[in-house]
């Protein structure tokens, strides 16, 4: 076969287990839920190939019902396989992967499976318990099958008794159970202890990527994101600056510039609790508030000036701060780009700094050049 035609057989085929392995995940990142997704097409795969053959051997060797069984069992994890990948539920999938299992399992160790080494399989009921269900219900599950597996052992008649094992393998096999149990709970404790690590971590990242650090506001990374999440269909935006910001910063300090922008956030803040808003810190000192309603736009964002022109920082030399900001407004069309918006927003804040500061100047989407 041509090198060519190689290669494209390996991506087929490694496009095709991805595709089977991940179907049923909400997104392909390595989250607890898509990793039980895999998990879970993964032993359905496994499952699959591992039972139906065997199905097939007890048929052909004269055992009819292990046969049909392990048949049976190969057919519920196809149709568990395609039920996951239309609903993607795992929860429901994981349990039908692992009650029919405790029972094959359990069924395997009575009757003897093939040639009597039905017993051979039981040591994967812990790691896939453990993983598919967490460590308390898996635990519990793990402990209830121990218990049936202890009873089929010792109480009832099995195949160990007739194929001439030794009497202590019994023992060896409740034993060895335990150990896998044992250091299945301590590798998923730990997995899930470092998999919890990474979900804090990556929730804390995301905040420091979204969110200005000085004001705690959104910054423009994470606004953008609340706006797609929010899909407001026409807000207004309010693009304000502080008036002669550059003048605290000389005069008093760059500390004190900065608790003068932590105050004014906080009043923005304040204001966005009356009306349904998102508030960032634009840049410097910029902010951006866009409102889903716009009534009365103009009233609205003449109150915010007001209420921002009356902010006062005391200083540590008895001075106090108090400055007036200039805001633009303009109102999101629909279906309109919010950087095009925001742009003919940054017009109007132009418009009111020339013409003096301290004031709103409201530009209409016709007045966009």
């Amino acid at each position: 076969m041509p090198d060519y035609k190689k290669q494209s057989w390996h991506l087929i085929c490694k496009r095709w287990f991805s595709v089977t392995l991940n179907a049923g995940a909400i997104n392909h990142s390595f989250t607890n839920n898509s990793r039980r997704t895999f998990i879970i097409n993964l032993f359905c795969l496994v499952g699959v190939l591992f039972t139906a053959p065997l199905g097939i051997l007890s048929l052909v060797e004269g055992n009819v019902f292990v046969g049909l069984s392990l048949l049976l069992i190969a057919t519920v994890y196809i149709l568990n396989h395609l039920y996951l990948r239309r609903t993607r539920n795992y929860l429901f999938s994981a349990n039908v992967i692992l009650y029919p299992l405790y029972t094959l399992m359990l069924y395997l160790v009575y009757s003897g499976g093939v040639n009597g080494t039905g017993h051979v399989w039981i040591y994967c009921i812990p790691p896939v318990s453990l993983f598919l269900h967490g460590l308390k219900r898996g635990l519990l599950e793990v402990f209830l099958f121990l218990i049936a597996l202890t009873f089929i052992l010792f109480v009832t008649p099995t195949p160990f008794d007739e194929l001439g094992y030794h009497p202590d393998l019994k023992t060896r096999i409740i034993y060895s159970f335990i150990l896998i149990a044992f250091l299945s709970t301590i590798y998923e404790y730990i997995s899930s202890r470092f998999n919890q690590s990474l979900q804090e971590l990556s929730v804390k990242l995301e905040i420091a990527a979204t969110t200005d650090p000085l004001t705690g506001l959104l910054n423009r990374r994470g606004l953008q994101q609340r706006l797609e999440e929010l899909l407001w269909p026409a807000p207004a935006l309010l693009l304000l600056d502080i008036d002669y910001f550059k003048q605290i910063n000389d005069e008093f300090g760059h500390k004190c510039g900065d608790e003068y922008l932590v105050l004014f956030a906080q009043t923005i803040e304040m204001f966005s609790l009356e009306h349904e808003s998102l508030v960032s810190r634009w840049g410097g000192e910029e902010f951006l508030v866009v409102l889903e309603k716009t009534d009365n736009l103009k009233d609205v964002s003449e109150a915010l000036r007001k209420k921002l022109g009356e902010i006062t920082l005391s200083t540590e030399t008895g001075a106090n701060i108090a400055v007036t900001v200039s805001i633009g407004v303009t109102q999101v069309e629909a279906g309109e780009s919010i950087l095009k918006a925001i742009s003919r927003a940054d017009q109007g804040l132009y418009a009111a700094k020339n013409r003096g500061r301290n004031r709103v100047e409201v530009v209409e989407k016709s007045c966009d050049h």
